[in-house]
C-alpha cells in the first residue's frame, strides 16, 4: 500500500506483485480478506486484479480447448488399452500424463506446459516462505509477535496457546532494517532503503510510508500509540499510529540524530545533536538542553536509557563504535545538567548497546579486564566474579534480578547463561547442538527467546522455558542472516524481532 506519514492516508494502492498473488490465490486467507475488502472500494486496484484474473482464464480456456480438440490416432490399438485396464492401478508421473493428452506438435505441448505451470504448479511465494520457516504445529511458550526476514519478504507470526499462526507476509520488505513492534504488538515499524514503513499488524491496509535518509532512527512510545523518529535530515517527528498523521517537533536545522529514547511514562524524549543531548516534551514540543558534548569533533553522544525516575540519562559514544572500538558510557545528571564518564567501556551492536540498562538501574562495564556492574543513579559499583565470562550479548529480566547472557567462543549449545548479580550465581542453559546462540530476549520472568545461527548461516528462533521443565522449542528456522553493520557487530534486529504480549 502507498501512503504518507505526513498526513492521514486518503488514497492508497497495492503493488502489482501483491495483486497478482491475490488473483492467483497465492496469499494467506487473512491477506485475501483484507485485499478483497480494499478492491470493493478501489477501482484502480480492482482493474489490475481483474486483468491478471482474465489472463489466467484465457490460459485455462486455451488449455481446455487444446484438450477438447485432441483426437485418438486412427492406428490406435485398443487391445493394449484393455490389457492396461485390467492391471492394478499404478502411479504415473505428470510428464507421462501430459504426453498422453497433449495434441501433436510443439505449439500444443508448450501451451499445455505453460498453462499448467502458471495455474497449478508454480508454488506461491508465500507458501514457499512459510514452508522454509518450518513452523511447528504447537507452541508452549508465552504469547508474542515475531517478524522474520525471508527471501520472499518479511513474515509476521503470532505465538499463543492456540499455536503458531502466520498472519501477514510483506513481500515488498526484502531488505528490512531495525524491525520494531509497538509494545502491544499492534503496530510494526520497519525501514527499507529510504522509507520507513508503519504497518497495522491487524490490518495491512493501515500502512504509512515515510521518507528517510541515512542515519535515521525510531522508537515506540511506552503505550505503543506514537512513534518518535529522526529522519536523517535533522528533523525529529512524532507519528500518531491511530490517525496515521505526523507532527514535526524538531526542525531539520537543529540536527536531531539517532534513536529517540522515551522515559518509562512517555512524558519525555531524549535525543542527540552533534553538540548536545536534549530533553523534549512530546505533548507541548518544549525542549531543553541537558548537557553539552565536551568533544563534538571526535565524539557523538547518543542517549541509551533513562533511569526509572528520569533523573539520570545513560549515554554512549557512537563514534567510537563506528571506529570499531569499545565505546565509553556517560551519566547525565538531568537536574544538575552535569556529564560524568562511567569507568570502563561497553559493547555496542548497531545503534543499540549490547549490554543495556537493567530495571534496577545497573549497567555492565568492562574495566581493566574485569566486568563491573555500575548503578547509574548512585554510582555504586559491584565487581562481577571472575568466573563469569564476558558476554557478547545480554538482556535483563523484567525485574533486573537476572541477566541472560550469550558467551562467544563457548561450545555449540553451551553459549547461554543466566547470571544473578545479588549472589554471583551463574547458571548454564544448554540447548541442542547444530546452531550457535547469538542473541537473547526475555519474555516475562520465566521464559527466553533465543536467536541462533546454524553452520549453514540460517537464523533460527527458539523458545526456552526456565522453570517449567519443558524442553526448548525451535519456533522457526531459515530466516535470513544479518549483515555486519558499521556500528559494531551483527544487527539481529534487521532479520528477527520478537515482542512479548500480555497473556490473554
Amino acid at each position: 500500500m502507498a501512503g504518507s506519514g505526513k498526513r492521514p492516508v486518503e488514497q492508497s494502492h497495492y503493488d502489482e506483485i501483491t495483486l497478482q498473488e491475490y488473483s492467483l490465490g497465492q496469499l494467506l486467507p487473512e491477506e485475501n480478506e483484507t485485499i478483497r475488502a480494499h478492491l470493493a472500494d478501489c477501482a484502480a486496484c480492482r482493474a489490475k486484479a481483474e486483468a491478471v484474473a482474465a489472463l489466467g482464464r484465457r490460459l485455462r480456456d486455451d488449455l481446455h480447448g487444446a484438450l477438447d480438440a485432441a483426437a485418438p490416432s486412427p492406428k490406435l490399438n485398443f487391445d493394449a488399452i484393455q490389457d492396461e485396464w485390467h492391471r492394478p492401478p499404478r502411479r504415473t508421473s505428470l510428464g507421462y500424463r501430459v504426453q498422453e493428452i497433449v495434441p501433436a506438435g510443439p505449439a500444443g505441448l508448450l501451451l499445455v506446459l505453460l498453462a499448467i505451470a502458471f495455474l497449478l504448479f508454480v508454488p506461491s511465494s508465500g507458501t514457499v516462505a512459510l514452508r522454509s520457516l518450518e513452523l511447528p504445529g504447537d507452541y508452549d511458550g508465552p504469547p508474542a509477535m515475531v517478524a522474520a526476514s525471508t527471501d520472499y519478504g518479511l513474515v509476521l507470526i503470532h505465538l499463543s496457546d492456540k499455536g503458531v499462526k502466520p498472519i501477514m507476509r510483506l513481500s515488498y520488505l526484502t531488505r528490512p532494517q531495525r524491525i520494531a513492534f509497538s509494545p502491544d504488538g499492534r503496530w510494526l515499524a520497519v525501514g527499507q532503503g529510504s522509507t520507513l514503513h508503519v504497518i497495522d499488524t491487524h490490518d495491512e491496509t493501515a500502512h504509512a510510508r515515510i521518507d528517510l535518509t541515512d542515519g535515521a532512527g525510531w522508537n515506540w512510545s511506552p503505550n505503543g500509540a506514537q512513534l518518535a523518529y529522526t529522519d536523517g535530515t535533522g528533523q525529529l517527528t512524532l507519528f500518531d499510529a491511530d490517525t496515521q498523521s505526523s507532527r514535526a517537533l524538531i526542525p531539520a536545522d537543529e540536527s536531531a540524530q539517532g534513536v529517540p529514547i522515551w522515559t518509562g511514562d512517555g512524558s519525555a524524549i531524549a535525543y542527540a545533536t552533534g553538540d548536545s543531548l536534549w530533553r523534549l516534551d512530546p505533548a507541548t514540543g518544549y525542549r531543553s538542553e541537558l548537557v553539552r558534548n565536551p568533544a563534538p569533533d571526535t565524539m557523538l553522544l547518543i542517549p541509551a536509557a533513562w533511569s526509572t525516575d528520569a533523573s539520570v540519562l545513560l549515554a554512549w559514544d557512537q563514534v567510537a563504535a563506528a571506529r570499531g572500538t569499545s565505546p565509553a558510557l556517560y551519566r547525565v545528571d538531568v537536574v544538575a545538567h552535569r556529564l560524568e564518564q562511567i569507568p570502563g567501556s561497553t559493547l555496542a551492536q548497531g545503534d543499540n548497546l549490547a549490554w543495556p540498562l537493567s530495571a534496577q538501574e545497573r549497567v555492565l562495564t568492562a574495566q581493566d579486564n574485569r566486568l563491573v556492574l555500575v548503578n547509574v543513579v548512585s554510582g555504586q559499583q559491584q565487581t562481577v566474579p571472575t568466573q563469569i565470562p564476558r558476554p557478547a550479548a545480554l538482556d535483563w529480566a523484567p525485574n533486573g534480578s537476572w541477566a541472560a547472557t550469550i558467551v562467544a567462543g563457548a561450545p555449540v549449545g553451551e553459549r547461554l547463561y543466566l547470571y544473578a548479580p545479588q549472589d554471583g550465581e551463574l547458571r548454564p542453559i544448554k540447548l541442542p547442538g547444530g546452531a550457535e546462540e547469538q542473541a537473547v530476549i526475555w519474555a516475562g520472568a520465566e521464559h527466553l527467546f533465543v536467536i541462533r545461527q546454524t553452520q549453514g548461516g540460517a537464523s533460527e528462533l527458539w523458545s526456552v522455558p526456565l522453570t517449567s521443565g519443558d524442553n526448548p522449542q525451535r519456533i522457526l528456522t531459515n530466516a535470513r542472516q544479518p549483515e555486519s553493520g558499521t556500528l559494531g557487530g551483527w544487527q539481529w534486529g534487521n532479520v528477527l524481532a520478537v515482542q512479548s504480549l500480555p497473556a490473554s
